[in-house]
């Protein structure tokens, strides 16, 4: 509960304060009730002033129960939508080879999962805090009924205390074991998902996904958190029972006490069991959530990028790239892939397509050029200016594109335009798109449709940015015959009018009197054409 607690004083001070002393408060109330309730029983009459008291702690405990939990979901919304935009920059500002590393799963993980395990065990602090409090309160109480059995109670807690957090420790591992199968499990029902129709199509290899592949993942996800949660389960029973151990104690050992103080110390000693109970129910989901903000933390660490400023756009005219390199891993006998050393020059105004067969560093080229990489070696250079990294976001602005992985968003780009839409309606008609889509309130009726729409669609957020250079990666590879004519025969022709750089990844070889220059590559070197 401490990385909780820290977590949310950090985020909201103030608030977490006012939700924590309420929490404190209504354990206060409760405390008093079970010294109301022992002052009632050792009372010789009814007594009015006694029961006024009760009631009132009664409806204090609950007030302040209602106002602490109100509060701190209140509260705990806040922390998550800040976190939750807070870790969205960061991701948007770092760098796009970076977030390949990292990987989409992990990312979309603990984006959903780990955030909303965090919020959930949140909404247990004014519980246990109330519990904490409660429970301090009966042994403040039973020190002034006898110090000696106080003394014993306590020291018998403390023996139990000790001995949980030894038999906790392979519960936490398999915690931090169980978190990492579940990133293979989601990974395993993502391919599910989108590859159903594969599945569907070859019986026998839907079988041996599911038994070979997810069952496996599934199984040891499942092995885990049993494991896990059923350590909890012992040692929270043990803790339980260990107070009926000490009641026992009380009542049958050799304490001396009277029988009006044998009745008030058991007395407080039940009422004790349920809220030490909760603290420790409380436990798993704590150390589960402690687990997910490890992992939210570990990404906010892995995302360097931090919340830059907006960049300035910039307008390039001539973009040169001058002896740029770039390395990653491959399936090569070396285990590396090299693009370049690659000197070429993009002018505004001029159709350039790139030529190549596959794993020949086309789209790894059109990243460079685009910022989203950054060279290994050599420099881009634009309108004469050498590009830092200060400068790279700025850069990327002046560049749009369609990739071959392309996402497409429903949102349409400029929303706050209020002549968007009717230039979106405009372009959805010019790709014969008007029959499938509608644009409302900013937005596209639909996005499920076949790729080759989908990639129409995206043309049209494209154009609605209208950026100075567009970057179109094997677009026509999904159009039917009659609108690829239309994509290389008017298209390109009419964004080159319009003073635009265009950069067209393709093999469309009949089409290849369209560009201004064919650039070719073959393992990661310019073969043909001129730069």
């Amino acid at each position: 509960m401490n990385a909780l607690m820290v977590h949310l004083f950090r985020a909201a001070p103030r608030q977490a304060a006012f939700a924590v002393l309420l929490g404190l408060a209504s354990g206060g109330a409760a405390a008093a009730m079970a010294v109301l309730i022992n002052l009632a029983l050792k009372a010789e009459a009814r007594n009015p002033s006694l029961a006024l008291w009760f009631f009132g702690a009664a409806a204090a405990q609950m007030g302040l129960r209602i106002l602490s939990e109100t509060r701190l979901i209140a509260l705990t919304q806040k922390v998550v939508l800040d976190l939750r935009l807070s870790l969205g920059r960061r991701l948007l500002a770092t760098p796009y080879l970076r977030l390949q590393q990292i990987g989409r799963q992990p990312l979309l993980t603990i984006l959903t999962r780990d955030i909303d395990a965090f919020a959930g065990s949140v909404q247990l602090i004014p519980l246990i805090l109330g519990n904490i409090l409660m429970t301090i309160g009966c042994f403040a109480y039973l020190a002034m009924l006898n110090t000696g059995v106080f003394l014993g109670v306590l020291a018998s807690l403390a023996i139990g205390a000790t001995g949980f957090r030894l038999a906790e420790r392979r519960p936490l591992r398999r915690l931090a074991t169980l978190r990492a199968h579940i990133d293979d499990l989601y990974i395993h029902q993502r391919a599910l998902i989108e590859g159903s129709k594969e599945l569907q199509l070859n019986h026998r290899r839907g079988g041996q996904f599911l038994d070979q592949i997810l069952g496996p993942a599934a199984a040891a996800v499942a092995r885990e958190f049993v494991g896990a949660m059923s350590s909890y389960v012992w040692v929270t029973n043990i803790g339980n029972s260990l107070f009926y151990l000490v009641i026992g104690l009380v009542l049958f050992g050799p304490t001396g006490l009277a029988a009006s103080e044998l009745l008030s110390v058991v007395l407080i000693l039940l009422y004790l069991v349920k809220p030490v109970s909760e603290i420790l129910i409380c436990l798993p989901p704590l150390r589960q959530s402690a687990v997910a903000l490890g992992r939210i933390s570990q990404l906010a660490a892995d995302l360097p990028g931090g919340e830059a400023p907006p960049p300035q756009p910039m307008q390039p005219e001539v973009i040169a790239l001058q002896g740029v390199t770039h390395s990653y891993h491959s399936d090569a006998e070396d285990g590396v892939f090299t693009l370049g050393p690659v000197d070429l020059t993009l002018r505004r105004g001029e159709i350039l397509f790139l030529l190549g067969g596959n794993g020949s560093g086309k789209t790894t080229l059109a990243l460079l050029l685009c910022g989203l990489y950054a060279p290994d070696k050599g420099r881009i250079v634009v309108d004469g200016t050498v590009l830092v990294d200060g400068a790279r976001s700025g850069y990327r602005q002046a560049f749009s594109a369609v990739f071959s992985d392309f996402h497409l968003f429903a949102q349409l780009p400029g929303r706050d335009d209020p002549q968007m839409e009717e230039r979106a309606r405009h372009f959805i008609r010019r790709f014969q798109m008007a029959h499938k889509v509608r644009v409302e309130n900013g937005c596209l009726s639909t996005t499920e449709l076949s790729t080759g729409q989908r990639k129409r669609l995206a043309l049209v957020s494209a154009y609605l940015e209208d950026h100075p250079f567009y970057v179109f990666d094997e677009w026509a590879a999904d159009q039917d015959p009659a609108f690829k004519a239309v994509f290389y025969n008017d298209l390109l022709p009419e964004l080159r009018a319009r003073g635009k750089g265009v950069i067209v990844i393709t093999h469309d070889d009949a089409y290849f009197g369209v560009a201004d220059r064919v650039v070719k590559l073959a393992d990661g070197q310019v073969t043909g054409a001129a730069a």
